[in-house]
């Protein structure tokens, strides 16, 4: 995917399926999410067609602990010097590589890196006039994070969500021997704490979330308002989650 400007200072830099965001500032600049490691070398190069500098790059963002979100953040840490920040519960597992998972176990592991600083819910991340806030929306993993900022467009300001993921992965047990201790709690209670968040601007961890290839085209013939502002998509995609979870646990439930 090439990457593009989506609106103010946020710039998408993944692939196809799998978001990477880049957000900038005369400070220095932050990245969300850098997909499999495989991927490493075409976020750099994405970076640098941009025009900005990887060494810029202050800090290291995730949404989940798992390797195709943070696959490259070994790479991408040691090509910008940047720090890198983790929500508690997934920080243990990226120092980890991935061992342990509690869904997949020893069998999809990554790179491990130095996390230099641990987030709680309601965290702040800031770099010069960027401030990225982050919300524990646990469930997916221990420290699925969605993240929050304000984007500035023009005259215009827009409350931008970077949204972890609500899926309930194949092997994951939410009822009997559930997977671990009050994941169904976590997932309800991040179903909630997103329908709580202010949105404009809907982004998110995989690009199927939110159709980026379709908005991005949209967005390319200077379509407007901007494609990307789309409160109602986020919405629904919440409700999915919320719907495919209580349908995971009745089956659950039935067995």
């Amino acid at each position: 995917m090439p990457p593009f400007r989506i609106i103010g200072s946020t710039h998408y830099v993944g692939t196809s399926e799998l978001g990477a965001y880049l957000i900038t500032s005369q400070d220095g600049h932050v990245l969300i999410d850098g997909g499999m490691a495989s991927t490493a070398p075409q976020l750099l190069a994405s970076i640098a067609q941009l025009g900005f500098k990887v060494t810029d790059i202050k800090w290291l963002l995730t949404t989940q602990a798992h390797l195709d979100h943070v696959g490259s953040l070994a790479a991408l840490q040691k090509a910008s010097g940047g720090q890198v920040a983790v929500m508690t519960g997934d920080a243990e597992l990226v120092e980890r590589g991935g061992h342990g998972d509690f869904a997949f176990g020893d069998e999809a592991t990554f790179p491990a890196v130095h996390v230099s600083r641990v987030l709680h819910d309601g965290d702040v991340v800031s770099v010069g006039d960027i401030a990225l806030t982050a919300h524990l929306t646990a469930g997916h993993t221990r420290g699925c994070t969605t993240w929050t900022m304000t984007a500035r467009e023009g005259s215009g300001s827009y409350h931008v969500v970077f949204a972890g993921s609500l899926t309930v992965n194949p092997p994951v047990r939410l009822w009997k021997n559930p997977s671990y201790p009050g994941i169904l709690e976590d997932y309800r209670r991040s179903v909630a704490a997103m329908r709580g968040l202010p949105v404009d601007v809907f982004l998110g961890a995989h690009a199927g979330f939110f159709d980026l290839a379709a908005k991005r085209e949209r967005l390319a013939r200077g379509e407007m308002p901007n494609p990307f502002i789309d409160p109602e998509g986020f919405r629904a995609m919440v409700d999915r989650g919320a719907a495919a979870l209580e349908q995971r646990v009745s089956g659950e439930k039935s067995r």
